[in-house]
């Protein structure tokens, strides 16, 4: 199998258990959790079969969020601990994709949660700036 192959396989494995962690995130957690960790697991491989990959980069961002939810609803102290793991994932699938306004969005919300105002603000802005680029691009074509 090729890099390309492997990483759009993992990728694929990834959003498929996101897909069913989210369909029994209501009935049971515990298993929605356990699902959502398998997925980060599928995303952490694709983005070491191909690291220039802006999309897995930021599905493990997006998997860490999860987890981090997961651990602030049970009221784990950990829960900081993962939302900085998530805010750094977000910083690095932003280093691939340094155009993407959501990743932007993203990282500023993990850094509010992991209450780190000064981080939050930052990436909020450079979202904010990021977002008024894109509208003024949008306007002239």
């Amino acid at each position: 199998m090729t890099a390309a192959a492997d990483y759009a396989s993992l990728l694929q494995s990834g959003n498929d258990l996101v897909a069913q962690a989210q369909a029994v995130a209501t009935q049971d957690f515990a298993q929605a959790r356990a699902l959502w960790q398998q997925a980060g697991a599928f995303f952490a491989k694709a983005h070491q079969a191909d690291p220039e990959q802006h999309a897995a980069a930021l599905r493990l961002a997006q998997a860490w969020m999860a987890e981090a939810h997961a651990l602030q609803k049970q009221g784990s102290a950990n829960a900081a601990i993962m939302w900085t793991n998530a805010a750094a994932q977000c910083e690095r699938a932003f280093d691939l994709q340094p155009d993407h306004a959501p990743t932007a969005m993203m990282a500023a919300s993990c850094h509010a949660w992991a209450k780190n105002e000064e981080a939050a603000q930052a990436w909020m802005q450079l979202a904010k700036h990021l977002q008024q680029l894109g509208a003024e691009e949008a306007s002239k074509n």
